[in-house]
């Protein structure tokens, strides 16, 4: 048989317990949509790199802009160097988070797929651009800035 202080220990620990399990509530959890990458719009290069190698200084990349329409097109204006030379057709491999950007150009059955990173740097969206558009043995990334 129980002593009164021990059976009033037990009751009181019981009901600690009840009191805790019913005061514990599930949290709801949020669904957070994240926003499409918005690439609409007109980009410049700021930085070309071959090999990990700065070679922006060696060519003059400023009259260069590649133009990203919402219909899924591309217009280059001003040619340099750069993973496509003809206007065409562009996609994301995913619209909220792109790990590749395919381009294909008008006229051609081929199709140039980069690895694309969106970054905000400072305070404006970057688009990075990796792959090799020529020799297999040279990788560039271009980065973009966009013009406002």
């Amino acid at each position: 048989m129980m002593k009164p202080v021990q059976s009033y220990i037990l009751t009181l620990c019981i009901l600690l317990a009840l009191f805790c399990a019913s005061s514990c509530t599930k949290e709801s959890t949020k669904s957070v949509s994240e926003s499409n990458k918005n690439v609409i719009g007109t980009w410049k290069i700021s930085g070309v790199t071959r090999n990990g190698v700065d070679i922006t200084s060696f060519f003059d990349f400023t009259p260069f802009s590649i133009e990203f329409k919402d219909n899924g097109t591309y217009v280059i204006n001003n040619q340099v160097p750069f993973v496509v030379s003809k206007n065409g057709s562009w996609s994301l491999d995913d619209p909220t988070h792109p790990l590749r950007i395919s381009f294909s150009q008008a006229g051609s059955a081929e199709t140039f797929t980069n690895e694309f990173n969106y970054p905000v740097v400072g305070e404006s969206r970057r688009i990075i651009l990796t792959g090799s558009p020529g020799c297999s043995l040279n990788t560039y990334q271009y980065s973009l800035v966009e013009v406002k």
